[in-house]
């Protein structure tokens, strides 16, 4: 019966062609928002690495300031850590701490860190101690910043659990310097202008970007003021539990008066990470309405090219009814051409889109996520084609032997 099914449409070739171009692209279509959202449901699932609740992001703008000169730069350093000072004394806030490349800022400064299994991009970040309790990092192995970290002679660095399993394995990475690799793999030793970091703690995770994004290596150090360091521009605050708003107009009021030739934005991360989270889901959006769109389209034509098939069957369905084929046989035969034809759709589909992976395209994205946006495309697919295909089926059973028999 099935070896019978594919020798039909493979009769109607051309007749089945058009069709078959119209499913296939739609599965292609399924495919990718099916794999997209079993992406971010994925990510979704995993810890954030960070509290962003009852916190606040302060943005400063330096106006006239340039950074350039260490001259500026110390001065612009004294004024940050003043007003870091200040914000920390106003009444509800828990604690304040400047850091560079804070919870969704879009900043994107990274390293690349070679390594046998080849080149690693390491989200970087700089940061004061109160910086880190106002996220409430959680740590799985040594400690965060500390008191003397910023006067030791080599740097304290943080990483997370990701980046400690790439470049240590299971070995204990507290204490340990960050390894160096040449072009061909082998471990070498620091070369003298190249700076000695020393990891002291590992977090569980920090996916910077929010609960839908993937989770990047990072490595974060201790803020060191001075004049050969580039200020940092956000300062985190923490606030009491269920502190109003009422603090946004008393911080940003306390910040002018300490520095009014510069500019502040005071936002919450909860408004952030909305924006975010807006900003990362739009293409799934825009996707998901053209992937609908397109298979409206397509359940439309395979109803139409079905009817149209029936109707000019009409003299091969009564000759089978004739012959003694039940209503059901003759439903099971229209409903198993249309589910051949899309099989057939499906795997030239399939093989297409598999290409990715094997290509390396979006090579953040594991086999298991590709398989279960495969795997739902096909469910949606087949659903949608037995629906399309019911009432043809039901009106092929609707000829009469009598009508077939007088066609003409």
């Amino acid at each position: 019966m099935i070896a019978h099914l594919f020798t039909v449409i493979w009769n109607r070739k051309r007749a089945n062609a058009l069709v078959l171009g119209e499913i296939a692209a739609s599965f292609l279509v399924l495919c990718v928002v099916c794999t997209t959202v079993a992406y971010f449901v994925h990510n979704r699932r995993q810890p954030l690495g960070f509290d962003w609740h009852d916190v606040w992001r302060v943005r400063i703008g330096f106006g006239e300031y340039h950074t350039s000169s260490e001259e500026v730069r110390s001065a612009t350093w004294e004024r940050l850590m003043r007003l870091q000072q200040e914000t920390r004394a106003l009444p509800g806030v828990e604690t304040a701490g400047l850091m560079i490349n804070t919870p969704y800022s879009g900043d994107t400064s990274s390293w690349t860190m070679k390594t046998p299994r080849g080149e690693l991009d390491v989200l970087i970040g700089a940061m004061a101690p109160e910086a880190a309790d106002a996220l409430r990092f959680r740590i799985v192995a040594g400690r965060m910043f500390g008191p003397g970290d910023e006067s030791t002679d080599w740097i304290p660095l943080v990483v997370n659990r990701k980046l400690a399993q790439a470049l240590f394995g299971d070995a204990d990475p507290l204490g340990q310097p960050l390894p160096h690799w040449d072009d061909a793999g082998r471990l070498r030793e620091r070369e003298a202008d190249e700076s000695d970091f020393r990891v002291i703690g590992v977090v569980a995770d920090y996916r910077r970007d929010g609960e839908v994004s993937a989770s990047p290596y990072a490595a974060f150090s201790q803020l060191r003021a001075g004049p050969n360091s580039w200020p940092p521009e956000c300062i985190l605050i923490r606030t009491h539990p269920g502190t109003t708003a009422e603090i946004e107009e008393r911080l940003a009021h306390r910040l002018h008066e300490l520095a009014p030739d510069w500019s502040f934005d005071v936002r919450t991360l909860a408004s952030r990470r909305q924006e975010a989270l807006r900003s990362r889901l739009m293409p799934l959006w825009i996707g998901g309405t053209a992937a609908a769109f397109l298979i409206v389209m397509v359940a439309m034509g395979l109803m139409g090219v079905l009817w149209l098939n029936v109707t000019r069957r009409t003299r091969e369905l009564g000759l089978r009814r004739a012959l003694g084929a039940t209503a059901g046989g003759v439903r099971l035969q229209v409903l198993g051409e249309l589910l051949a034809l899309t099989t057939v759709a499906v795997v030239l589909g399939a093989i297409v889109f598999m290409q990715a992976p094997l290509l390396g395209i979006a090579g953040w994205v594991p086999w298991q996520i590709y398989g279960a946006g495969v795997l739902a495309s096909l469910l949606i697919l087949y659903l949608l084609v037995v629906l399309c295909g019911l009432y043809p089926s039901w009106l092929a059973t609707r000829v009469h032997p009598a009508q077939a028999l007088h066609y003409e």
